[in-house]
């Protein structure tokens, strides 16, 4: 559990800037609370402050129709869900009080993270944007991992590995930032699907898998 939480935390910033659309004095101020509900949940172990500002934000852009600001926020938030900052002191409050999305309760916080991160998907599907399908699928196959469902993780990491291929072929020149002395994204890819048991999933007799492209 530890290992996912530092790999999570690796995780989140990859493709954030890769969402943006045009540029509006709303967009740019409602973009900066959600930096800050990340620094405030990642960084500061500040939770409730920093629900109170991603829920702001999917306000703003439910209000605005910004579809791929939506996108941003819900992914946010499906990240801020099964944050360390919420499982670690903060737990007893989150027991207690719940979120301010209140079908969400401390026991199923994992479960809709995947909602939020599903929510996101279908948006950056609609759009095209590969880039942040990367990210997101990948965080899903996560989440799905600590969940104990195996063959959904590997489903999420064939889904993110699909998705960085489109990326590619869409602009060669945008790439995700990559560990230190791994050379693909496939590579990157490997431990994890190792662990999850992806290989021995694809080869069990009878099987059948139903792997989304985006």
């Amino acid at each position: 559990m530890q290992a996912f939480r530092v790999l999570c935390a690796c995780v989140l910033s990859l493709l954030w800037s890769g969402c943006a659309s045009v540029a509006t004095d709303v967009k740019v101020d409602t973009q900066a609370k959600l930096r800050e509900a990340v620094d405030l949940y990642a960084k500061q172990d500040r939770p409730v402050a920093a629900d109170k500002l991603i829920r702001e934000a999917v306000n703003t852009y439910l209000n605005s129709g910004d579809q791929l600001g939506l996108a941003d926020a819900y992914r946010t938030y499906g990240f801020f869900l099964r944050s360390q900052s919420v499982e670690g002191k903060w737990s007893k409050y989150y027991r207690e009080n719940g979120f301010l999305d209140r079908s969400v309760s401390f026991d199923t916080r994992y479960e809709k993270s995947i909602d939020y991160l599903e929510k996101a998907r279908a948006i950056f599907e609609r759009y095209g944007r590969f880039d942040a399908l990367t990210n997101v699928n990948l965080n899903i196959g996560f989440t799905y991992e600590v969940l104990g469902n195996l063959d959904a993780a590997c489903q999420a990491f064939d889904r993110s590995a699909g998705n960085n291929r489109d990326s590619l072929e869409q602009n060669a020149k945008v790439k995700v930032a990559l560990p230190k002395g791994v050379a693909t994204y496939e590579d990157f890819l490997a431990p994890h699907r190792k662990r999850a048991g992806c290989e021995t999933l694809h080869k069990r007799p009878g099987k059948q898998r139903s792997v989304m492209s985006a």
